[in-house]
């Protein structure tokens, strides 16, 4: 089964992407959510199955997410958390 989504990059975070199913709008999702990303500026649209490749995380995943919430939050990877500086907004 192929899932549609839209992927967004979250203007408050650097290198978190938000997958939201294609039937979703981003007014939809959780306020807390909303607040915490900033503005999300659409860049890629994706036909999702369990085969399909993804750079950091595993397509079911993803997919899993979508099913059950609508939305799949990708967070950078801890490597990359590690070198953030204090105060730069990622909780260390």
């Amino acid at each position: 089964m192929k899932f549609k989504c839209n992927v967004y990059r979250c203007s408050k975070k650097a290198d978190t992407y938000l997958y939201l199913d294609a039937g979703m709008d981003k007014n939809d999702l959780p306020d807390g959510l909303i607040r915490l990303l900033g503005d999300l500026s659409q860049f890629l649209n994706l036909d999702l199955d369990e085969s399909s490749t993804l750079a950091q995380v595993e397509a079911r995943d993803v997919i899993t997410a979508l099913d059950d919430q609508g939305y799949f939050l990708q967070m950078p990877p801890a490597e990359l958390l590690k070198l953030q500086i204090p105060g730069s907004g990622f909780v260390q």
